[in-house]
């Protein structure tokens, strides 16, 4: 048998193994993301004097974790949070906004949202744990997702006559091991978050992609001239 009679099924074999290797890899590589989760920007914000809304803090942690631009805030920094956003937009720094706010700070994201409103910035979520007072959910906003209990705090949101959105107001009246100081730290809650603000990012992120494609110009007609 020559050398090359020898060699020939050895490279082919050599061959078929690094395409195997190639294929496995390329199976558990993961998919691409559409865009960064850092466009995403959640401004979460606590309640009365800070000391009941630290989950708030930790729902920050988390997010950041994930590659999320989190930042937390007392309850009476949401006008300078709005501010700056507004800002951000009309320089055409137009991220994915986010709020999320418990107790008084659910009464805040609603109040931001108005302002925002004002100044044409659109809202993908807002996210509220017992809010106290909530407002009416404003036309710029697009998801919006409510916990709540009737225990004397919490509140049911409404939406606003020109709002089109998506409005959940989720009922945890029944659930006794949350209450009005607990129910913005629960993990299972925070996991709930997690999975609304991947679910709509995803699904704005697909939008912003579709729309970014351009469409092929239509060839105009040259003009015929008039018959002599």
């Amino acid at each position: 048998m020559t050398l090359v009679t020898r060699l020939v099924p050895a490279l082919l074999a050599g061959s078929l193994l690094l395409a195997l290797e190639g294929q496995q890899k390329a199976w558990a590589a993961p998919a691409a993301e559409p865009a960064s989760r850092s466009e995403v920007q959640v401004d979460l914000f606590r309640g009365l004097a800070d000391i009941f809304s630290r989950g708030m803090d930790t729902l920050t942690h988390r997010l950041n974790q994930e590659g999320y631009s989190a930042r937390v805030y007392s309850t009476n920094q949401w006008p300078s949070a709005a501010q700056r956003i507004a800002d951000q937009y009309s320089r055409g720094h137009k991220v994915i906004v986010v709020l999320v706010g418990h107790s008084l700070g659910g009464n805040a994201i609603f109040d931001a949202a108005y302002q925002l409103d004002q100044r044409n910035v659109p809202i993908e979520l807002l996210v509220s744990f017992d809010a106290t007072s909530p407002r009416p959910v404003p036309k710029n906003v697009l998801h919006v997702v409510n916990f709540f209990q009737q225990n004397g705090f919490g509140k049911q949101v409404t939406a606003a006559p020109d709002f089109k959105g998506q409005l959940s107001n989720v009922d945890l009246t029944a659930e006794t091991g949350l209450s009005h100081t607990t129910i913005d730290k629960s993990p299972r809650l925070h996991a709930m978050v997690m999975r609304k603000i991947a679910g709509v990012v995803e699904q704005d992120l697909a939008k912003r992609v579709k729309s970014s494609k351009k469409k092929p110009a239509k060839k105009k007609n040259a003009p015929t001239s008039a018959a002599q």
